[in-house]
């Protein structure tokens, strides 16, 4: 039979004026001596069960250092069980207890001294400190923006007790969680240490994984902190929602921001205000998952993802960005090293980048970042891959040449150039292109037509001063036909390669004969681009 804190060996009240973190501690502490009778070796857990009503807490409790303690509010997880926090810190500490957790509570903050500016707090002990978890609760902390060292308010807090859950809760806080390998959080860029108020936790840095966090609503308050600050955390299932309820104050457009080496994490999420879905800094970010939905930013131009000095490798990524006002933007983002002349610290390998809703692909990846990349293909609007240091083109390139009976010069591929805008020393490079394509006169419904399988070779080289080379071009015509030659044969093409604006464009010119005139002339076909230059790579597009 549960434990109730307002029986009267414990005294909780439960009116929102009295302090009832006595009567609850009691309640607690009796729950930790359970034995079976006769038998005091035989210990054994009771649910502490808080009936309806408002708890007000002037200090935080203490369910440290144990096993198996639950506390179960009455009802569901709004405005049933209500929890006043004015504590200074925590409201409930779990640290070192393991198999422990609450549900169906509301955390609130009160408006007296010494507000609560943090939920609830696991962390590792030498007691322990694993298998715990929290289920349908609502926290609405206050916000103070300079407690807990920057941070603000915390929802939950979670230093290296692993194995954990979140499940169908709604956390609004200025930080809405945080999971770290190490107390010292400076590493994320704010310089916090956690402590509890009643044990020591774990020095140093260890192992932070294994958290499943499902049906969940993290809501921040203002642009200062991200709702999911994850610190050489591994292994994390998040299913849910990601949002801020205000964005006045503060600069911060990261929803997710990961610090160390992040590895196997799994997100599928509707993210709304936050202009950039995450960050990842100092270290490694391998065999990530992430499947987002992301709108209503309060600043689009922002990149979506920032990998800026990171290792990437396995990542599979697929955002929608349903309103169109918010796609002119970079996917996958490595800030300039050098001024833009160096080579990037960061990489991407054996990945899968998905955003479909991106029409032009040089805001599909950083070129720095593509410079560094090997083995990743890029599902947008115009599809294209990496492989082997090549660029290859996966869209169609269907394309109008003009008309019989000569057509017309037309751009068949354009690439953004390799080299640094500003000329310098290190503007040196070349271009290799390969097409293969089709050239066909008239169309479905026409009197006659004629068709013509090419391939080409295109060749260029810059020099460290901007200046390009003749271009050399090889055109191996692989077949022609014509239905009616006398009407229209097409003999020949031209290819060329222009540069204007920070543009390439490969050009094809058709040459044809016959009476015909009028009808279509068009192309279709393929193309790879190998570009060699020290800090960029070209991204082509129609």
């Amino acid at each position: 039979m549960p434990i109730n804190v307002k029986d009267a060996q414990f005294g909780a009240i439960g009116d929102g004026a009295t302090n009832d973190s006595p009567a609850i501690q009691r309640a607690i502490d009796y729950a930790k001596t359970r034995s079976a009778p006769g038998s005091p070796a035989t210990i054994y857990r009771v649910t502490v069960y808080f009936p309806a009503g408002y708890y007000y807490l002037a200090s935080p409790i203490n369910l440290t250092n144990t096993n198996g303690i639950w506390l179960t509010g009455d009802g569901g997880s709004y405005l049933n069980t209500i929890i006043f926090g004015s504590t200074g810190g925590a409201i409930f500490d779990f640290s070192g207890s393991s198999l422990s957790g609450c549900e169906n509570f509301s955390f609130l903050t009160s408006d007296r001294n010494s507000r609560s500016t943090i939920g609830v707090l696991f962390a590792l002990t030498n007691n322990g400190g694993l298998s715990c978890g929290i289920r349908h609760c609502y926290f609405e902390m206050n916000d103070t923006p300079s407690a807990n060292g920057g941070f603000g308010s915390i929802g939950l807090l979670n230093i290296r007790s692993e194995e954990f859950f979140i499940h169908e809760c709604l956390i609004r806080a200025n930080t809405s969680v945080i999971f770290s390998y190490t107390r010292d959080l400076s590493e994320t860029g704010t310089s916090f240490t956690v402590s509890s108020s009643f044990q020591t936790l774990s020095s140093g840095v260890g192992s932070m994984g294994v958290v499943d966090i499902t049906g969940t609503s993290l809501q921040n308050y203002e642009k200062r902190q991200p709702a999911m600050v994850l610190l050489g955390t591994n292994s994390l299932n998040f299913q849910g929602y990601i949002s801020r309820l205000t964005a006045s104050a503060g600069t911060n457009e990261t929803a997710i921001l990961c610090v160390r080496y992040t590895v196997n994490l799994r997100i599928l999420a509707t993210i709304e205000s936050f202009s950039r879905v995450l960050k990842a800094i100092l270290g490694g970010f391998e065999n990530n998952e992430l499947k987002v939905v992301l709108a209503n930013n309060t600043s689009p131009a922002t990149e979506l993802i920032d990998v800026t000095n990171c290792g990437v490798k396995g990542f599979t990524c697929q955002i929608s960005l349903p309103n169109p006002t918010e796609r002119n933007r970079l996917v996958m983002y490595h800030a300039p090293v050098g001024g833009g002349t160096q080579v990037a610290n960061g990489y991407l390998n054996n990945s899968v980048i998905t955003c479909t809703d991106i029409t032009d692909n040089r805001n599909v990846i950083s070129q720095n970042l593509l410079r560094r990349a090997d083995n990743v293909q890029f599902n947008s609007d115009q599809a294209f891959e990496k492989k082997g240091g090549r660029i290859r083109q996966l869209f169609t390139s269907f394309i109008a040449i003009g008309q019989t009976p000569t057509g017309s010069t037309t751009a068949i591929l354009r690439f953004s150039l390799a080299s640094p805008t500003t000329i310098n020393n290190t503007n040196g490079g070349s271009y290799r292109i390969w097409i293969d394509g089709v050239v066909e006169a008239g169309s479905y419904g026409t009197q006659a037509a004629a068709t013509l399988s090419f391939q080409a070779q295109l060749l260029v080289t810059q020099s460290y001063n901007g200046l390009f080379s003749p271009t050399s071009v090889t055109v191996v015509i692989l077949d022609r036909t014509t239905t009616n030659a006398a009407y229209v044969d097409i003999v020949g093409i031209t290819v060329d390669v222009a540069f204007a604006n920070g543009i390439g464009s490969v050009l094809l010119t058709p040459r044809t004969i016959g009476t015909s005139s009028g009808d279509p002339i068009t192309y279709n076909g393929s193309a790879e681009l190998q570009s060699n230059f020290l800090a960029n790579d070209s991204v082509i597009f129609r």
